[in-house]
């Protein structure tokens, strides 16, 4: 049984970190979603942008099929979406939801949603204060639509290097409101973002980064998922 994992956000979570030079960490074990079936894993994973690469989710991966389990993952980021752009009815949100339904009718069982996102968020101080409210009403709905009420949902900070970026001035808060979301609520889970870099743009992380940041969330994930009595196939 393939356990699947929804990847939803923007380019940080479709992964930018550069390939060249990169230690590849396929697996026969490691599955993506792609063109309507299951197939070995091989990045870039995401075809969002001409110019995906790295990403968090093989280390992800690979981290959670050492337990002897196939892992699969639902590429679904978009790289530059804001979180106003995964709005129910909105064309991210539905084909997320899309792509999951078909993943599982291909033989997969959803054991839970990743994101990364907010960037797009930290340019100006409304969007960045009212994070945590239009997160929980899009992720709310997603769960329900998908009958994943009780699955974990993973998300990460955005990265401290944005201290440096002219236009992320809000970041930090968009970082409280992720911690926000998290706070007192059973299934969620953050995971921090404390040391890692960006690749030279002050924008996304590179290749290490995400690498150890993928391992963060497949930490987190196995923490979330204890509390909730929920275990891989």
């Amino acid at each position: 049984m393939i356990n699947a994992f929804l990847l939803i956000g923007q380019s940080n979570m479709a992964g930018r970190g550069y390939l060249q030079g990169a230690s590849l960490l396929d697996h026969p074990d490691i599955l993506m979603f792609r063109d309507g079936k299951w197939q070995q894993a091989h990045e870039p994973v995401h075809q969002d942008r001409s110019f995906a690469e790295a990403g968090l989710c093989m280390s992800f991966a690979d981290t959670l099929r050492q337990d002897g389990r196939q892992i699969g993952v639902i590429p679904c980021a978009m790289g530059g979406s804001a979180l106003d752009e995964w709005k129910p009815g909105d064309e991210l949100f539905e084909n997320a939801c899309r792509q999951a339904e078909q993943a599982v009718q291909e033989g997969a069982v959803l054991k839970g949603f990743l994101w990364h996102q907010g960037e797009a968020d930290s340019e100006v101080l409304e969007t960045a204060e009212t994070y945590c409210e239009r997160f929980l009403a899009m992720i709310s709905e997603m769960r329900r639509r998908l009958h994943g009420e009780g699955l974990p949902v993973v998300l990460g900070e955005l990265g401290e290097y944005l201290e440096n970026r002219e236009g992320s001035p809000y970041w930090k808060e968009v970082n409280a409101q992720i911690h926000q979301i998290a706070d007192g609520r059973r299934g969620f889970a953050v995971v921090s973002s404390e040391g890692l870099k960006d690749r030279g743009d002050i924008l996304h992380f590179d290749t290490p980064s995400l690498r150890i940041f993928g391992v963060r969330y497949a930490q987190a994930w196995k923490e979330c998922a204890a509390q909730l009595g929920i275990s891989l196939e």
